[in-house]
C-alpha cells in the first residue's frame, strides 16, 4: 500500500515537474507538507468531520430522550402523539444529515492529500451540519412555524451543498485525487444543479410562506436532471463519478 503510494506521489511530482530521480517529499517546495504530514493532516480533517457529524447527529436524539423520560409514566401513545412533530423533525435532520455525510465520504474516499484552503470550505459545510437540528425544531417541531424558520431551514441546507461543491473543486484543481479517480471535468457543473434548485426552493419559501420548507420537493428533480446531462458518458466516466 504504500509503495503504491509512493508510485503515486512520485507520478504527481513528475506531473508538477519536479525531478523523477527523487522522492517528492524530499524537494516538495518550502511551505508546502511532505507525503507523511500530508497524510497526517488530511486523516485529521476527516477523522474531525465525522466526529462533528457524529455530534450533530448526537444533539438531534438528545431533546428526544429529555421529552421521553418527562413522559415516563404516561403511556407510549401519549408521547408518540405529544412529540410527533419533534420526532419527524428529528427523523428529517438524522436524512439530511446522513446523506449529506455519504457525499463527503464518496468525495474523499480517493483523495491522497489536502489542498490550501480544504479547511475552510469543510467548515462551511461543517457549519450547515451542525445548526440544521436547530431550524429542524423550528419548522417541523413547531405547528405555527412562520416563514422565516422555513427560509433558515432552506438556507442552512443550501450552505452545506455549497460547502461541498467548493471542496470538490478545490480537490480538483489541487490535483489531490489518487491517479485515475479524480472526477470527470466536463461533468463537474452537473453538480451544482441541486445548488441551483435549492436557490430555487429558498426563493419560493421566501415568496410564498405558505408552503414552507415543502419547497425543496424539487430536489427531487436533480437526479432525473443530471441523468440527462450525463447521458453520454462512456463507462469508464460513470466509474469515475464521485457524487
Amino acid at each position: 500500500m504504500m509503495d503504491a503510494r509512493r508510485k503515486s506521489w512520485r507520478a504527481r511530482a513528475v506531473r508538477r515537474g519536479s525531478q523523477p530521480g527523487r522522492d517528492p517529499v524530499e524537494q516538495a517546495p518550502l511551505g508546502q507538507p511532505g507525503r507523511v504530514d500530508s497524510e497526517r493532516d488530511l486523516g485529521r480533517l476527516v477523522t474531525f468531520t465525522d466526529a462533528v457529524v457524529a455530534i450533530a447527529i448526537t444533539l438531534i436524539v438528545l431533546p428526544l430522550v429529555e421529552s421521553a423520560r418527562e413522559h415516563a409514566t404516561e403511556p407510549a401513545i401519549d408521547y408518540l402523539r405529544s412529540d410527533a412533530l419533534n420526532i419527524m423533525a428529528a427523523a428529517l435532520s438524522f436524512v439530511v444529515i446522513a446523506t449529506f455525510w455519504k457525499q463527503h465520504h464518496r468525495l474523499y474516499k480517493h483523495v491522497e492529500v489536502p489542498t490550501r484552503g480544504l479547511v475552510n470550505a469543510n467548515l462551511l459545510w461543517l457549519a450547515g451540519i451542525i445548526f440544521l437540528p436547530v431550524p429542524s425544531v423550528l419548522t417541523l417541531g413547531n405547528p405555527d412555524a412562520d416563514a422565516l424558520g422555513s427560509a433558515i431551514y432552506v438556507f442552512t441546507i443550501l450552505i452545506s451543498q455549497v460547502g461541498v461543491r467548493i471542496q470538490e473543486l478545490l480537490l480538483v484543481r489541487g490535483d489531490c485525487f489518487e491517479p485515475g479517480f479524480a472526477p470527470v471535468s466536463r461533468y463537474l457543473w452537473a453538480h451544482w444543479i441541486t445548488v441551483a434548485l435549492t436557490v430555487v426552493a429558498l426563493g419560493l419559501t421566501i415568496a410564498f410562506p405558505n408552503l414552507g420548507p415543502f419547497t425543496l420537493v424539487l430536489l427531487l428533480f436533480s437526479r432525473p436532471i443530471n441523468a440527462a446531462v450525463r447521458r453520454g458518458q462512456t463507462a469508464v466516466e460513470r466509474e469515475r463519478r464521485i457524487l
